[in-house]
């Protein structure tokens, strides 16, 4: 029985994450070195949501683009000094970009 999927980010330094993301509550949980200087940790955020980065080519290269479903919206987006639009497919939505091209969208269902 599959239980969840974890995303992991290819960047460059996991930095990248922790300045992109970091004014919206993201923070990095943990880091580890498997070996050769390049780094691999997890981000969490405080309603329990979590991806990994990677510094190593082996876990794949970007950029990439995680979608995150979300409540309230606007306020999230406030957070980072941005504003979510609505779109035409009956979301409202804002995205922020890191240093590496990653791209991390940010979308809540607009009532019908």
């Amino acid at each position: 029985m599959i239980k969840s999927a974890v995303a992991i980010v290819p960047v460059s330094k996991l930095s990248v994450v922790s300045e992109a993301l970091g004014s919206l509550g993201f923070s990095l949980a943990w880091e580890h070195d498997p070996g050769k200087g390049e780094m691999y940790g997890e981000f969490t955020h405080p309603d329990g949501i979590s991806f990994h980065a990677s510094e190593s080519r082996g876990d794949g290269t970007g950029p990439v683009c995680i979608y995150f479903n979300v409540e309230d919206i606007d306020s999230l987006a406030a957070s980072a000094g941005l504003t979510a639009e609505d779109k035409p497919w009956f979301m409202r939505e804002f995205h922020v970009v890191d240093a590496d091209g990653n791209h991390y969208r940010f979308g809540q269902a607009l009532a019908e």
